[in-house]
């Protein structure tokens, strides 16, 4: 049974970004060059309707996304350039989500090898996200797979301040945020639970606050599906993000949210998020090695 999702589609092409989509693809050249998975553990992204879109965005934006006819204000608000390609891609990440959460309900475990774009409006893009895949595949786990409670556990290093906004009031969602206090958005929303940290946080200090909040939330919370943004902007180093994990530290993040999902039966879908080097190569290394981590925690 498939276990991971990928499409080459989610690589397009943003000349001299900081975020560099291509490191997905060599993220998935590492997992299958390592045998980590091979071609029949691999899914294709689910398809993106309309009416999926709509149950996160606006109709205006919606209508932008399945048209492609962005402004240069919508492009601004982005901070990147919205070409065709680049929203073909950001659908498919959605799709990509979409499916892992699938994965997760029949299986236990599905993993996006992309995906996470948690800065995404209602109404508008925002911080290289353009559709909110974690919010469109967690309200589609309520509505067609009568999901009554979904987690969205966050470890990028910026808040998930587009996904709180989505879930604003909704007390079948909750919201779970631990990021670094002092940058991107500089106006934060209110989660369910936020666990700002200082600039310069190390691994122990980091994972220390992770078990201190995140199991007594899930505990309380009890959700029915778990969906977790695997980001590896925390890591020192990053060009956009000041914590001091180090790889191994990362590992050890991955092994403790894979196994509160497996103790407790909740199936896991797992999103990529932020990770951003002066060689794709570089972020590619550290999310190969968180998905093999997870895969390891399931095995």
């Amino acid at each position: 049974m498939a276990v991971l999702v990928f499409s080459p589609g989610y690589s397009a092409p943003l000349p001299g970004h900081v975020f560099r989509p291509d490191k997905f693809r060599l993220a998935f050249d590492v997992l299958i060059r390592e045998k980590s998975v091979t071609a029949a553990d691999v899914a294709a992204p689910a398809k993106i309707s309309k009416k999926d879109l709509l149950s996160v965005h606006t109709p205006a934006w919606t209508r932008k996304c399945l048209s492609g006819r962005f402004t240069a204000a919508d492009s601004a608000a982005a901070e990147m350039k919205i070409t065709k390609a680049v929203i073909r891609s950001h659908l498919l990440h959605a799709g990509g989500t979409v499916k892992a959460v699938q994965l997760a309900l029949d299986g236990g475990l599905g993993i996006n090898c992309g995906g996470g774009s948690h800065h995404a409006r209602a109404d508008r893009g925002a911080g290289f996200c353009l559709v909110n895949d974690l919010a469109l595949a967690a309200l589609k786990a309520r509505k067609e797979a009568g999901v009554k409670k979904v987690m969205i556990v966050d470890l990028d290093v910026h808040q998930g301040d587009g996904t709180a906004a989505v879930f604003r009031g909704d007390r079948s969602v909750f919201t779970f945020s631990m990021h670094q206090a002092d940058i991107y958005p500089e106006k934060k929303e209110k989660s369910s639970l936020d666990v700002p940290l200082p600039r310069g946080t190390g691994g122990a200090a980091y994972l220390r606050a992770l078990r201190r909040t995140l199991p007594k939330a899930m505990d309380r919370f009890k959700p029915g599906l778990v969906i977790y943004l695997a980001g590896a902007d925390v890591c020192r180093g990053d060009l956009l993000g000041g914590l001091a994990l180090s790889p191994a530290d990362l590992r050890r993040r991955e092994t403790f949210v894979a196994g509160l999902c497996r103790d407790r039966n909740i199936p896991l879908a797992v999103t990529l998020g932020g990770g951003y080097r002066k060689a794709a190569a570089g972020a590619a290394r550290l999310h190969a090695g968180s998905i093999k981590t997870v895969l390891k925690a399931y095995k």
